[in-house]
Order: structure tokens, then C-alpha cells, then sequence
């Protein structure tokens, strides 16, 4: 019922944001006696590269991801004029909501960067509200595609609450590997292992989570027994073959092997394993190069299954007088 790009603006404005709202919860909890001295400093002195490192390319990240996302959406809608109606709705309406949203967010971000690199200057007081602000934009971009696609009536597979939480838990998930894959790529990924462990303490936990909020989301959107057996109405009929074209048809195999095998099961077993090893159990302690390749293997895993959801959310919706 959408486009392929706005397939991607789902994934890429949910990941983006998701990764910001990780990187700006690390900063707020961090030493503030050792912040207070790299920010006094602009981040350039000697202890602060590591720092510099890991939030500004978390950061650029998430900017990066949150700026395609946004471009996506832009040239989904193709003309000028249908972009700027977004902002200037005198109706408050999701699709306004969600612009304004993303707007803020990617402004919130660009500022926070600048503050890593150390060409904003910021005492550490005035950085903890610029991170309160992306974290809260960061929510409402997280949270609002999940909204508006649930508020649709006329869509029953998207007509359902737990598609809110659904989109939500994934897009916190796929935030935390875009910011681990970000950590790989600017080598602060050993300077900072504790707090990357803990990252995938929570990664496991969201994961579990989004399994139930998956299953929640099947069974509330498949009609009652009679009404699917008899067809009763066109609404149920297109919500059952929605379910059905997920499970069993269209989409089986890109649900089952794409999002629940590799988007799900293979990194929740990962974070497991990382874990396990990092505290002593199992043969060995984990080693800096299995524990690179294992945190790759994760944060590519669970961006596959982000993408592949979005698909399947997207290409198994049907209305019910089209269906």
C-alpha cells in the first residue's frame, strides 16, 4: 500500500532515532566529573579522543540515518509544495506530527554532534538538556509511525495497538546496532566494552519483548474463529488474509527465516552468548576479535530484521474492498 521508499523512511527514521535516544541516555549518564573536564576543553584533549570517538560517530549515525530517512519521505512525496503542507497543516494531524517530529529530532541531533566534536561548546548542564531534547524527539519519531499506521481503520492488520509497540521495540533494537556497528567503525568499541555489554543486556531484553509484542500483534488482528471461518465480513476476510499471506503465503519466508530467524531468534542468541562469555562462562573469555566479529554479526542481524518487518507490515496490509 506504500512505497518502497517509504518502507525505508520507516526503517531508516526509526533506527536513526533510535540510536540517538541510546546516545543521548549514555551521555546523560555519564561521569559528570570526567565530562565536566572534556567539555571545559572542547573535547581536545588527550582523554576525551575516546569519548569523541564513540558518541560522535553513534551521533553522525543516527544524524546520517534520520537525514536518508527524512529524504526518503520527501521524495515519496515528490513535489515541493505536498512537503511544505506537512508543516503549515492548520490541522493538527499524525503526518504533521511526525514532520515536526522529525524536524526537531534532526536538529536536536546536528547540534549534539557539533557539541562532541567540540565545535559547539556546551558545559555539561546545557549538553544533558540538549540530550533530554533528542531523546524526546527521538521518542515521538519512534512512535508516531506506529500511531498513524494503527489509526488506519480501514487497514485491519494495521489497525491494532501493538503495532506501536512493535515498531517501537524494533526501532530501539536496530538503534542499539547502528550505534554498535558506529563503535566498530570508529574503534572505541574496546575503550568503551562495559558499556557495549550492557548494550547488548538490553538489546536481549528488547528482543524478548518484541517477540511478544509480535505475537500480541497476530493474534489481535486475527478475527474471531467463527468470524474467519464463515467470512463474515469484508474486514475479516482481508484481516485473515493478511495473517494468513504473513505465516503461511506471500510473506512466509521472509517472516519466518527473515525477520523471526535472523531479525530475532540469531541475535537475541548472540547477546547471549556475548554475555555469557563476558562474564566468565562457557569455554573461554571472549577475545577482542571474536567479540568484534560477534557484536558485526548482531547489529547486522537485528538491521536485516528491522528492514525485513517494515517489508512485511507494509506488503501484507490490505484493504478490505481491495482485498
Amino acid at each position: 500500500m506504500f512505497s518502497e521508499l517509504i518502507i525505508a523512511y520507516l526503517f531508516l527514521g526509526g533506527t536513526g532515532a533510535g540510536c540517538a535516544f541510546f546516545c543521548a541516555l549514555l551521555g546523560l549518564r555519564a561521569s559528570p566529573e570526567q565530562l565536566d573536564g572534556l567539555l571545559a576543553r572542547r573535547m581536545r584533549s588527550t582523554p576525551a579522543k575516546p569519548w569523541k570517538r564513540f558518541f560522535a560517530s553513534g551521533v553522525f549515525a543516527s544524524l546520517g540515518a534520520l537525514t536518508l530517512g527524512a529524504l526518503c519521505l520527501a521524495f515519496d512525496l515528490g513535489r515541493p509544495e505536498l512537503v511544505m503542507a506537512l508543516f503549515i497543516s492548520p490541522a493538527p494531524t499524525y503526518i504533521a506530527f511526525g514532520a515536526w517530529s522529525l524536524v526537531v529530532c534532526i536538529l536536536s541531533v546536528l547540534v549534539l554532534s557539533l557539541v562532541w566534536i567540540g565545535v559547539v561548546p556546551a558545559p555539561r548542564r546545557i549538553l544533558g538538556v540538549i540530550e533530554v531534547v533528542v531523546m524526546t524527539s527521538a521518542l515521538a519519531v519512534m512512535l508516531y509511525t506506529g500511531v498513524m499506521l494503527s489509526g488506519l481503520q480501514a487497514v485491519p492488520l494495521w489497525n491494532t495497538p501493538w503495532l506501536v509497540a512493535l515498531f517501537a521495540l524494533s526501532s530501539l533494537s536496530c538503534g542499539i546496532a547502528l550505534l554498535l556497528l558506529s563503535a566498530l567503525a570508529s574503534g572505541s568499541a574496546r575503550t568503551f566494552a562495559s558499556t557495549i555489554s550492557r548494550l547488548f543486556a538490553i538489546d536481549a531484553v528488547l528482543i524478548v519483548l518484541e517477540v511478544a509484542a509480535l505475537v500480541c500483534f497476530l493474534v489481535s488482528v486475527w478475527p474471531p474463529t467463527d468470524a474467519a471461518s464463515q467470512l463474515a465480513n469484508y474486514t475479516d476476510r482481508a484481516a485473515a488474509a493478511s495473517v494468513a499471506s504473513i505465516l503461511s503465503g506471500r510473506f512466509a519466508l521472509l517472516f519466518w527465516v527473515g525477520f523471526v530467524g535472523l531479525g530475532l531468534l540469531a541475535p537475541l542468541a548472540q547477546d547471549v552468548v556475548h554475555l555469557a562469555r563476558r562474564i566468565g562462562f562457557g569455554r573461554s573469555a571472549i577475545t577482542l576479535q571474536s567479540r568484534s566479529i560477534l557484536t558485526l554479526s548482531t547489529a547486522v542481524c537485528v538491521l536485516c530484521g528491522g528492514a525485513f518487518l517494515r517489508m512485511i507490515v507494509v506488503g501484507a496490509a490490505m484493504h478490505p474492498l481491495l482485498g
